[in-house]
Order: structure tokens, then C-alpha cells, then sequence
């Protein structure tokens, strides 16, 4: 399903490693590697250009180019350099115009300060971007002397875990999870964040393992080895905690959805799981469909989309 992948790159050592695991990413066919230069830089103002790069800089964006290439030989590689003072809204703007399926951003980067945090970048594409994102991370190694990066790579999906819930949106994850190449385990989880009793919990966890356990069943019938777990908490640390405990490879969450799982993305408390956890995260958009408008809740209003 992700078969055109866009990477922006700073030529850092961290957008090094993340190519490595793009030129092993299942199922993909085609990559643009893009630098955008701060529109300072550009006396003449906007506009994709070239010149203003620095001998060095187009002796590195050449380098990543090859490196992919001599990684995945069947792999199309196309390089860009836009300039621009919205950094993430070229990011966006390039890859809706050349119908990239998705966004892949690193967790750090020469801009960066250490740690695990996102950038301002990184985080202002979560937020905007219409298309799918994965935020790409590294198991952090500091030795003595310098930073090391391992790779989650090249099995990046064989142990996600898909938070749940209930919503048309997480629906809509789950079906292009069943489309994905390379899924191997798929942990289903809901959290249960509210109840005005202990008996009203409990049953909220029953209702909820149902719920988990049919969706299992259409996953399983399309060949995902899928377990269920729902806990009590709240959603953003349980998440990241189960993340961890589970050792998963990639988190999976759709960007929208009711309850929690709305607050989650767009409240105050946003972004909890892209910005803190230590795994990999992909983010599945989802657009408005005239259709489900009509038949649809406000908080409900939208159908899955890659593309």
C-alpha cells in the first residue's frame, strides 16, 4: 500500500540510518528524497532550485540517492530541493503533488537537541499533513565519544501495536492494515479511561474485548497473527508503556477518532504517542466523505485515505 514514499532529509547522521530502512520499507516502489533550504538562503525568494545548494550538500543529496539505490536496486529514486520559510508546508505541498502515499520524518536531526523528542518540523507535519506519516526512530546507543543509531528496520511491521478506538477512523486503519505488505503480529488495544464505578469499568473492558476479538477475527481471516489487550489508564501513557512492555516495532494509530482517542490527537494532551514514544509511529490520515457526512456524527465525518 505504500508504494511512493517521501523522505525529507538534513543530511544528518540520523537521516542517514532512517534511509536505510526506507530502502528496505515492504512494499514500496518508488522514493523522493527532498531538502528544503530555509527561503533566506534564496535571494530570488520561493521555487524549487538547485543552485543554492552548497558543493557539499549536492555531493550528499547525490550520496543518498546512491545509497538507495545500491540498497534496493529495484527501487525508483527521484531527489528534490525546494526553498521555502513554511519548512513542513513544503514537505506537504511536495509530496500531495507528486501523490506520495507516505510521509516519512526522522525523530531527530541536525536542529534537533538530544533526546527522543520531535522537532519542531517533524511535529508541524504530524499536525498538517492530509497523507499518512510515519515517524521514523532509532534505538539510541550513547557510547563514549559520539551518538550511534540502531535500526527498528528492515522488520518494521512485525509486531505493531494498533490502538483501538471503536471509531469509523480506527476502522479505516485497520483496513489498510489488512492491504499492508510484511505485517506480522498486529496487537490490538483499547484503553477504557472512564467510568463512574468499578462495575461500569469491568463491563466497559468486557464490551471492549469483545469489540477487539471480532476485528481480530477479520484480521486472522486475512492471514495477521492478531492479539487483543485492554487496559485501564490513560490512553497516551498507557500506550506508550505497552509499547515498551510488548517490545512492538511500530505503533499504529489513526489520526482521528471519538472519546479518548480524538482527545489523544487534537486536544491538549496531542501527540502524547508521536512525540514520547520510543517506537516508530505511523499515523493514518483520513479525509471527509460526502457519503458518511450525511449518515455520520460531526465527530464521525471522514473515510480512510492513502493516497
Amino acid at each position: 500500500m505504500f508504494h511512493k514514499l517521501l523522505f525529507a532529509t538534513d543530511f544528518s547522521e540520523y537521516a542517514k540510518k532512517t534511509l536505510d530502512c526506507i530502502a528496505g520499507f515492504p512494499g514500496v516502489a518508488e522514493v523522493i528524497v527532498l531538502h528544503v533550504l530555509e527561503e533566506a538562503r534564496n535571494p530570488r525568494g520561493g521555487g524549487e532550485i538547485n543552485e543554492t545548494l552548497t558543493p557539499d550538500e549536492r555531493n550528499l543529496l547525490k550520496e543518498e540517492k546512491h545509497r538507495l539505490e545500491s540498497l534496493n536496486k529495484r527501487l525508483k529514486v527521484t531527489t528534490r530541493v525546494k526553498t521555502s520559510s513554511d519548512v513542513p508546508g513544503a514537505i506537504i505541498e511536495t509530496a500531495e503533488e507528486n501523490g506520495v502515499t507516505l510521509i516519512v520524518v526522522g525523530a531527530r536531526g541536525n536542529s534537533i537537541v538530544e533526546g527522543i523528542l520531535l522537532g519542531s518540523v517533524s511535529v508541524a507535519i504530524v499536525r498538517r499533513s492530509k497523507i499518512t506519516v510515519l515517524v521514523m526512530r532509532h534505538k539510541i546507543m550513547d557510547g563514549l565519544q559520539q551518538t550511534a543509531y540502531d535500526m527498528w528496520c528492515p522488520m518494521i511491521f512485525s509486531r505493531i501495536l494498533c490502538p483501538i478506538d471503536f471509531s469509523v477512523c480506527s476502522d479505516r486503519a485497520i483496513t489498510l492494515l489488512k492491504t499492508t505488505n510484511g505485517v506480522g503480529q498486529v496487537i490490538l488495544f483499547h484503553v477504557v479511561s472512564h467510568g463512574e464505578s468499578e462495575t461500569e469499568l469491568e463491563t466497559s473492558v468486557e464490551e471492549a474485548s469483545r469489540k477487539l476479538a471480532e476485528i481480530g477475527k477479520d484480521l486472522s481471516r486475512a492471514g495477521v497473527n492478531v492479539r487483543i489487550l485492554v487496559k485501564r489508564g490513560n490512553p497516551g501513557s498507557e500506550i506508550t508503556r505497552i509499547a515498551d512492555e510488548e517490545g512492538v516495532s511500530v505503533i499504529w494509530i489513526s489520526s482521528l477518532g471519538k472519546g479518548w482517542f480524538r482527545e489523544l490527537l487534537l486536544g491538549s494532551t496531542a501527540y502524547d504517542v508521536a512525540m514520547n514514544a520510543r517506537q516508530p509511529v505511523i499515523i493514518v490520515r483520513t479525509t471527509k466523505s460526502k457519503r458518511e457526512n450525511q449518515a455520520l456524527p460531526e465527530n464521525n465525518q471522514y473515510r480512510y485515505d492513502v493516497a
